[in-house]
Formats: structure tokens, sequence, C-alpha cells
């Protein structure tokens, strides 16, 4: 059975030691919904990775086909991303058994999915990271047989389920505004004339996969149009917003919200025809026209680009 010795050179299990394997992979770390960050590879605390990892990578797909008769092969129709599942197998030890169950415990108790969503980050070297919303399924039940557990040791095989299959990228945040120049600068933020914002701006979107921004509009305005050249879809706002008001339009899937100071439901004052875009992977030529603005007015875009993998 093969044994990671630690630098110290005392094995963690006593006279009945884990079948810890030397495992090299980036920084993982687990942020329960109460905020508290586990490092999963941690040796002081306790707790490190084993091989067998599985679900970083591609999500499975589920694809829709249609036969026709005399034509050979099938008509591919549409294909949809499937929920996520990663397996994550974790060896828990001490020195002692209080130690071991003191440990063990306190990690657990991060793993009670009624606590809601947690994360999942993954850190490279140069400090990039990837994130992934999760919870706990199973592995966390107890499993003593004896190449899973000792007094001092236990490894166990968590799996977590993640509702979303797209790793999540850090934050992009982007200003536009108004200013009395009237002039137009092809850089952000964009600057125009006073009485409009009327800007063609490029957002490149690093993604693999179409990421949905949240627009933040700061008054006055007396109608906003905001559109995406490159798939053809727009929404607006046929409500005025005065110079103190703030309207926050977030268009992320089953979250789709139009909310004016943080409290009132504007979503009726969006025009029927409006699609709540989101921004294509690559260069997306987006447009956005203001009227009745003056050099207070901004227009701030949030969005986290999707990834494949992490």
């Amino acid at each position: 059975m093969p044994i990671f010795v630690p630098a110290s050179g005392t094995l963690p299990g006593g006279l009945n030691p884990p079948p810890i394997d030397p495992l090299e992979v980036p920084s993982l770390s687990w942020t329960d919904a109460r905020g508290r960050t586990t490092l999963l590879s941690d040796w002081e605390n306790g707790w490190v990775l084993q091989p067998g990892i599985r679900g970083m990578d591609l999500p499975g797909y589920d694809f829709y086909t249609d036969a026709s008769p005399q034509i050979d092969g099938n008509a591919l129709r549409g294909l949809r991303a499937q929920a996520r599942e990663i397996f994550l197998p974790l060896a828990f030890f001490d020195t002692s058994r209080a130690g071991f169950m003191t440990r063990k415990r306190s990690f657990f108790s991060t793993l009670n999915p009624r606590l809601g969503l947690g994360t999942l980050a993954m850190t490279e070297a140069d400090g990039s990271f990837r994130t992934i919303e999760a919870y706990c399924a199973s592995g966390a039940e107890g499993d003593f047989g004896e190449n899973s557990s000792g007094l001092h040791w236990q490894v166990v095989g968590l799996t977590f389920s993640c509702p979303s299959p797209y790793w999540l990228g850090e934050s992009v945040h982007v200003e536009y505004g108004a200013g009395a120049s009237g002039s137009f600068f092809p850089v952000l933020p964009v600057v125009v004339k006073n009485s409009q914002v009327l800007g063609d701006t490029v957002i490149d979107n690093p993604g693999d996969a179409r990421s949905f921004p949240v627009w933040t509009i700061h008054g006055p305005a007396t109608s906003v149009e905001i559109s995406n050249a490159t798939t053809g879809l727009s929404f607006s706002v046929t409500a005025s917003l005065g110079s103190s008001d703030v309207l926050v339009v977030d268009t992320r899937e089953r979250l789709q919200t139009a909310v004016l100071n943080g409290s009132t439901n504007w979503w009726p004052n969006l025009a029927t025809d409006s699609d709540l875009w989101g921004l294509e992977p690559g260069e997306n030529d987006v447009s956005l026209t203001l009227a009745g603005t003056d050099s207070d007015t901004t227009v701030h875009l949030d969005y986290q680009p999707r990834f494949l993998t992490a």
C-alpha cells in the first residue's frame, strides 16, 4: 500500500496510516453558503485530495436528433449541456483520534446542503481562477471499511452536484458615460454629447459559452435601448429615469429582473418585444442608445465569462 510521508517524517495515522498518494493539482477550495472557505489539499489542517478526481473538464450533453425515412443517419436538431457532477476523493487524518474527529466534523459541517449552494474554486499558480456553484450530493455518509478508514483517518469520495455546467471566470466591469464635449471615443468609457448616449462598442467575451450581463443604469434618461447587433436582439426601457434613479436589469438565466432603486419592480416598463440577451463567445457589436441624458448619466456592464473547463 503506497504511503505519502510528509516532510516531518511522521505518519498521520499512527500504526494504521491512510493510503495517501502524492497528488499534483492546482489549489482547489470549497466555500460554503455561510462563507467558510476550506483549502481541500491542506496537510496542516488534516485533509488531502487523492487521485481519482473527476468532472473538472467538459460537461455531459444531451443531443436531440431526428431520423428521416430513406436518409442514412440522423439530423442534429439541438443540444444542451447537462448539470455537472464533480467527484473529489479526500483523506482526513490526525495523529490522535480526538484530533481526527474534530477535523472531520468541522469540515463535514460545511457540506450541509440545507445551507444552500457553495462554491468550488480552482486557482492556478499565476493567480487566475475559475469557480462553480455546487452542493455536496453524496459521499459523506460514512464508510468504515478496511481500506477506507482507520482509528485516526478516513478516505471519502465526495460528489458535488453543480446546477450550472459552466465554470465562471473573473468578473468583468465596464462603464459607459455621457459628457458635454460632444466627442466620441471608441475606447471605454464611451463619451458622447450630453443629450444622448449613442455608443457603438465591441465587447469581447473570452468564455466558451454565452454570458448574461447585469446592466446598471444611472439616470437621468427618458428612454433606454441596449442592443447586440451580433445576435440581432435588444431590450428597451420605456419609462423615464430621474437624476437620482438607478435601474438594474439582470439578464442572467433564472434570475431575470428589472429593479428600480433596489426595490421597485420595473419589469412592466420593459418594452414587450425586449429580449434580455447574452454575450456570445468572442466579439459582440453592442449599441447603447439613451435619450434625455446629462453628464451624470452612466451605464455599467458586469458579467462573468463562462467556461467549459476548470
